[in-house]
């Protein structure tokens, strides 16, 4: 019998685990919001990442991995108490590697939060995964990375049980 799943198991991030979403992260900006952003904005946005700063956020926020078939597939980060510049609540970062796309990997995220979580700024490539999860776009917000300025949009909701049953943890 495999270990094999197509299933996402979510599991707590571990400080080890910084250099891994870091990764994780620039693939997803690099890969799936080529669409939405320009080169030089994807950049800047990749620009400003660090694996210091996904240490921290392990750190400071419920920082869950999902993994399919052994592999990282996605995280999600959301403060549970008000941190640095997040709001309690606030879902910092959802990345999925695109190399998994489409695959339930983002709502089994959201889904692992969905006690906690009630706002976040959006990228365009992320605002509809999250409308799909009961967020409600608030305003558009314009942020300033190096010489690019980017928009995103700042999304709520109302915290709640998942609405699914919870994806299997590790």
């Amino acid at each position: 019998m495999s270990n094999r799943t197509t299933v996402p198991i979510v599991r707590v991030a571990e400080l080890g685990d910084a250099e891994t979403i870091y990764a994780l992260s620039l693939r997803a900006i690099r890969g799936s919001a080529a669409e939405h952003y320009t080169p030089d904005q994807l950049e800047a946005w990749v620009s400003a990442r660090s694996v210091d700063q996904h240490r921290a956020l392990i750190e400071h926020t419920r920082t869950l991995i999902a993994m399919v078939d052994g592999e990282p597939a996605g995280f999600v980060a959301v403060a549970l108490e008000p941190w640095n510049t997040l709001e309690r609540g606030e879902v910092d970062q959802l990345f999925v590697d695109p190399a998994y796309g489409g695959r339930g990997v983002a709502r089994a995220l959201l889904d692992a939060v969905a006690d906690v979580a009630t706002v976040t700024h959006a990228s365009w490539r992320a605002a509809p995964v999250f409308e799909r999860n009961g967020y409600l776009p608030e305003e558009t917000e314009t942020v300033h990375l190096n010489d690019q300025t980017l928009t995103r949009v700042r999304m709520r909701r109302t915290p709640r049980p998942p609405s699914r049953p919870p994806p299997p943890t590790l």
